[in-house]
């Protein structure tokens, strides 16, 4: 069963939505890519919020799967993943991170 990583990210006070998505895109999604044994990086930036139209509560998401928890943990030792939080300490904004064991429920053979 693979494992994400979901992440849903409200940028920092000093940067606009769409400076948050160009850095998220760019030099943050270039020191997460090379994380070890990462198998799919997903990045969606929020054009809409059901919940809070006039003043969306989130900026973006993220979803980093991995093959198994193995892997996973192996990722979070690394000196990648070092390298890759080091950009966002001290940061601002907020996030949420939850960790999944996630399974396709369109795939043929899907139990839900």
């Amino acid at each position: 069963m693979s494992i994400s990583m979901v992440v849903l990210a409200k940028r920092p006070s000093e940067m606009t939505h769409e400076q948050f998505t160009t850095w998220w895109r760019g030099p943050h999604a270039a020191a997460a890519k090379v994380l070890p044994g990462l198998i799919a990086y997903r990045h969606g930036a929020v054009f809409k919020d059901y919940d809070s139209p006039d003043a969306p509560a989130w900026d973006g998401h993220a979803v980093l799967t991995f093959a198994n928890r193995a892997a996973f943990d192996a990722a979070l030792a690394s000196p990648e993943w070092a390298a890759a939080t080091r950009q966002t300490k001290g940061m601002g904004g907020k996030r949420i991170i939850v960790v999944t064991e996630e399974i396709d429920l369109l795939a043929d053979g899907a139990d839900g």
